[in-house]
């Protein structure tokens, strides 16, 4: 449980003006304050709120406004307090649009009624940029050359996961260098075969021996390596990785969440209006939880 202490003025209410309409004048010919009449509100908080001339300020039905003291509380929730929902297939309707609406966003329309499966699927997304080389030592074998510079063996595994995942060049000339990040084994083994043409899985990096680039890093200091193009097909949204389907909450768990419950404690501070102040806040302990629950500047020990 969170103790959540906020502290409100209440002079922000209190009404601190008295409106000509409540002066009178006496029987000996001076100017008082008719306290009985209905627009006297001084040092009052009325019920409803009022304004400067001590009308009632009236909503658009011409109702009375209730005058609160709002005090703002942000509720947050977990998981627990949410209970536990499942996947339910989800059917569309049985009326099946053809086609999707102009400019469809599944973003900003979301679940549409009657929209089948390929209306939230797209084609694939092809992503390119520049980079440094360093993941160029990944690829590298352990041998080197007569210059003591590295050896890169085509088709070369070096990922630790060689088995489900590859890492290594692709292709070399005296140009430049073409290696995969993460791609897929056997799609690199059948691309070697010349069974397919190109590698779709993983990212592909293409670093260029005799060309550098020249730039400062975050910290001020000046940087060089070769230049490094990337590219990558995510795939973007298709049927194997998107899928319909109606969230649920499980039966068993119905009743799970409960109305959040709030504990107030409330004392009103009047300062050295009142000498028995430190007795009635004393008054307010029942258990030595109390300490706590007031310590907030009210109970000092």
């Amino acid at each position: 449980m969170e103790y959540i202490r906020k502290k409100i003025s209440l002079e922000n209410y209190t009404i601190r003006s008295i409106p000509k309409s409540v002066l009178i004048t006496n029987a000996e010919g001076k100017t008082i304050i008719d306290e009985n009449n209905p627009k006297y509100f001084y040092g009052k908080i009325p019920d409803y709120k009022v304004d400067t001339k001590g009308d009632f300020i009236l909503d658009s039905f011409g109702q009375k406004i209730l005058n609160t003291i709002n005090i703002d509380l942000h509720i947050t929730q977990d998981i627990d307090d949410m209970g536990l929902f499942t996947d339910k297939p989800f059917v569309p309707s049985d009326t099946t649009l053809p086609y999707p609406p102009p400019d469809f966003n599944s973003f900003s329309y979301g679940r549409l009624a009657g929209a089948p499966l390929n209306f939230y699927t797209t084609g694939n997304n092809t992503l390119t940029g520049n980079t440094d080389d360093g993941y160029l030592n990944q690829v590298k074998s352990y041998r080197v050359d007569s210059n003591n510079n590295p050896i890169y063996v085509p088709f070369l595994n070096t990922s630790d996961d060689s088995n489900n995942t590859f890492n290594g060049v692709i292709g070399e000339n005296f140009k430049k260098i073409t290696y995969k990040i993460g791609a897929n084994p056997i799609e690199v083994s059948e691309y070697e075969q010349n069974i397919i043409n190109e590698i779709k899985s993983g990212i592909e990096f293409t670093t260029y021996k005799k060309e550098f680039i020249n730039t400062i890093d975050e910290y001020g200091n000046n940087i060089s390596f070769f230049k490094t193009d990337f590219m990558t097909n995510n795939g973007g949204w298709n049927v194997n990785n998107v899928g319909l389907s109606a969230i649920i909450k499980k039966e068993e768990y119905l009743g799970v969440v409960f109305k959040p419950e709030v504990k107030s404690v409330v004392f009103i501070n009047r300062g050295v209006a009142d000498i028995f102040e430190r007795h009635a806040i004393l008054s307010e302990l029942k258990t030595t939880n109390d300490i706590d629950t007031n310590r907030g500047g009210l109970v000092r020990i």
